[in-house]
């Protein structure tokens, strides 16, 4: 019965579809495949004329997110595709660099109703800087800022201001200032994330693993620490950190209710499969390298989404996925080991054996 809703004849009711309308990006954050691949980029700008393509599939969406490998604000139609979203009967959200946010553009997000405006961050002083080169934290703290004071002047509860942040390993020592830190920013809520794709050796070294279920306990009770202490400051903090162990296969990119479509209007269930680089690519985790592999299902420009929704290839990796079976493209992904610190409020995966991380990595080394 469950499979029926979710391949119904007509377009799937989606929780989101998020739409990478640029892959250029005026930064060089260390971490991201846009540095590290640079040499087989594409720089592409998500045509109108395919965004428009979306409008059945907006209709039967709840959010769309405009974002992607890219910055956002540099597509020169950005406002366009914010009210045709819009007029779906969709909210509308985006993440940012905030390095293209002079105060007539906060002005016009505001009268707009953009619904959520994300900025992201690797750390709480000038180190962030250094890390995501061509972005300043003054900066980013200055949009903020500025859009509460721009929906103050409009009496407007829009945008919400998120923060994503990650977690570096040579970042742990921030973790004591970040409840204040993100209660000074007034920002709504504060996502902080494991690195999961280390694009180089030396962002290998940078991820937040734990080698045993010791260690993790003890990172995960300072994590909830630092969680509890922002919100006795009135900051709501979430966290997605990597757990050696996990029963099952959990991933929480909501792939059977959730969509990626790239700069090229290609379709995939997760924006790590949607990597916008030509030739060979490699990451790195446990000291091997890996193949990077993106998974598209269709293009969006020779086929409706619905179509695409329904081939056969797509329902037999959401049915996987939904079984609790790690599809065969996600098995060197560190995403399914994702732990939110936060209750379970129910899985996509039926419980099963046990697995370790560096376990799951041995086993599929070389595939």
């Amino acid at each position: 019965m469950y499979l029926n809703r979710l391949f119904p004849k007509s377009y799937p009711s989606l929780d989101w579809i998020q739409v990478e309308i640029s892959s250029y990006c005026n930064a060089s954050c260390i971490y991201c495949p846009h540095f590290a691949y640079r040499k087989n980029w594409q720089n592409r700008y998500l045509p109108m004329e395919t965004f428009r393509k979306l409008a059945p599939a907006f209709a039967r969406t709840q959010l769309v997110y405009l974002q992607g490998w890219g910055e956002p604000f540099t597509h020169p139609r950005f406002f366009d595709m914010l009210r045709f979203a819009q007029k779906a009967g969709c909210a509308v959200g985006t993440t940012t660099n905030g390095t293209m946010l002079p105060r007539e553009t906060i002005e016009r997000l505001v009268n707009e109703g953009l619904d959520i405006i994300g900025f992201s961050l690797v750390g709480v002083d000038e180190r962030n800087d250094s890390i995501r080169q061509g972005t300043r934290i003054k900066k980013v703290l200055e949009c903020i800022e500025e859009i509460q004071r721009v929906r103050d002047k409009y009496g407007a509860a829009k945008p919400k201001i998120h923060i994503a942040y990650i977690l570096l390993r040579s970042g742990l020592a921030d973790l004591d200032r970040l409840p204040a830190f993100l209660a000074n920013t007034g920002a709504e809520q504060t996502v902080v994330s494991s690195l999961s794709l280390a694009v180089s050796p030396a962002m290998a070294a940078e991820m937040v693993l734990a080698t045993g279920k010791t260690e993790y306990e003890e990172l995960k009770n300072r994590l909830i620490e630092v969680r509890d202490a922002a919100a006795g400051l009135g900051a709501e903090v979430h966290f997605h950190i990597i757990t050696p162990e996990r029963e099952g296969f959990h991933c929480r990119e909501n792939c059977a209710r959730a969509i990626v479509v790239g700069s090229e209007g290609s379709l995939s269930p997760c924006v790590m499969k949607q990597i916008p680089a030509l030739g060979q690519n490699f990451f790195y985790l446990g000291g091997q390298k890996q193949l990077q592999q993106n998974l598209v299902f269709g293009h969006i420009n020779a086929d409706s989404l619905n179509r695409i929704w329904h081939r056969k290839e797509y329902r037999r990796f959401i049915r996987a996925y939904l079984r609790g079976e790690v599809p065969g493209s996600c098995r060197n992904c560190l995403k399914q080991f994702s732990d939110s610190l936060e209750p379970s409020n129910g899985s996509n995966a039926m419980p099963k054996q046990s697995q370790n991380w560096e376990t799951l990595l041995r086993d599929s080394a070389g595939n």
